[in-house]
């Protein structure tokens, strides 16, 4: 993580259950902030509903067919390969963390969960059949 002050929340569980929608609400509630998504579908969606709140001067959407990058924003929507984890933000969320575990993304998502930190919370979301995983390496 970038700092040791910085807050880790994993919320696991089955599918359907709220996971990305909380994950939303923190966003929303920090001054700047990034979430990582593990399709392009689901990142636009997200996008088009953070747009709604925020504005689209404030909103970017990044992934790898697609970049809408507004000089203000200070919110990004990205695919998990597309975060620019070089860009400092408040929050940062990771959904579908298990996919740690695959065999060809599976690196991809390892590395976000290790260098993708928000400056005060980061939250990963996903199935509870990664708890022990990231526990090891956080």
């Amino acid at each position: 993580m970038n700092d040791s002050e910085t807050r880790l929340t994993a919320v696991l569980g089955p599918s359907n259950t709220g996971k990305t929608h909380l994950a939303m609400e923190r966003l929303i509630g920090h001054r700047s902030g990034m979430i990582g998504f593990p399709l392009r579908l689901l990142a636009r969606e997200n996008y088009d509903r953070l747009v709604k709140v925020k504005g689209p001067a404030r909103v970017a959407l990044v992934t790898g067919e697609e970049k809408i990058i507004p000089c203000g924003a200070r919110y990004f929507v990205c695919t998990v390969e597309s975060m620019p984890v070089d860009r400092p933000v408040a929050f940062v969320a990771i959904d579908e963390i298990q996919l740690a575990a695959d065999s060809e993304r599976g690196h991809i998502f390892t590395d976000r969960l290790l260098h993708a930190g928000g400056l005060e919370e980061t939250m990963v979301m996903g199935s509870d059949s990664i708890r022990r995983w990231i526990r090891a390496l956080v």
